[in-house]
């Protein structure tokens, strides 16, 4: 089965239900599924992700980001494989590598949540900044600040702004609960973690998927 491709030019065509319909249905017959949301629909991509494994028997068994075409383009891409067992026990992941990180806003934290309020001038400066004084970065993203999110980090994993090489150590979704009257609802958030010195390593899978990408 072809993947799902969610594009910014579907922003305005279809909600994020709309999207988890066609993956369960694909899932419905299909063991495995991927799901590609492209520039600013990325966050369309990851919310509708999220409510499917909210809903269904859905599972996120690869999560990563990549540019889609040459890296001077700049489009950002997230890429999922989704299945209908578990492989990866993404909590546990999230655990490991939290345990050897600080994160607070201090001068000495490792942690960065980006929103709308702050531009892109000041995100990489910044992240620049706490990569200079530790191995490690959290980056966090709620709604549509996950599109910026995804950017920010392509832009220090893949463009040559670093002094060291910077990798992606994990990507993550969770479930986001904000308080609205006149009952709580639920929203998406990214989580992405970095490594000084290390390299983004992805799996044949997603390289098979760039290559399809590419020859469409």
């Amino acid at each position: 089965m072809r993947p799902i491709l969610i594009r910014p030019e579907n922003l305005g065509k279809g909600s994020a239900y709309h999207y988890s319909d066609q993956i369960i249905n694909g899932l419905r017959t299909e063991k495995e599924l991927s799901v590609i949301g492209f520039g600013n629909a990325i966050s369309l991509g990851c919310m509708a992700v999220q409510i499917s494994t909210r809903i269904a028997n859905v599972y996120i068994n690869e999560l990563s980001l990549d540019y889609v075409g040459a890296p001077a383009l700049g489009i950002s891409g997230v890429f999922f494989v989704l299945g209908k067992k578990s492989k990866v026990d993404w909590e546990e992941e999230k655990r490991k590598l939290e345990s050897k990180m600080k994160l607070t806003f201090e001068h000495e934290g490792q942690l960065i949540v980006v929103s709308r309020k702050l531009s892109p001038d000041k995100m990489v400066p910044l992240c620049l900044s706490k990569l200079a004084r530790s191995e490690s970065l959290k980056i966090t993203a709620a709604g549509t600040s996950i599109n910026r999110a995804a950017s920010l980090t392509l832009e220090l994993t893949k463009g040559d702004i670093t002094k060291e090489p910077v990798g992606i150590r994990l990507v993550t979704l969770s479930t986001i609960e904000f308080e609205a009257e006149p009952k709580k609802t639920l929203g998406t958030g990214m989580e992405i973690y970095l490594k000084k010195g290390a390299c983004t390593t992805y799996s044949e899978k997603h390289k098979q998927i760039l290559r399809m990408l590419q020859r469409s």
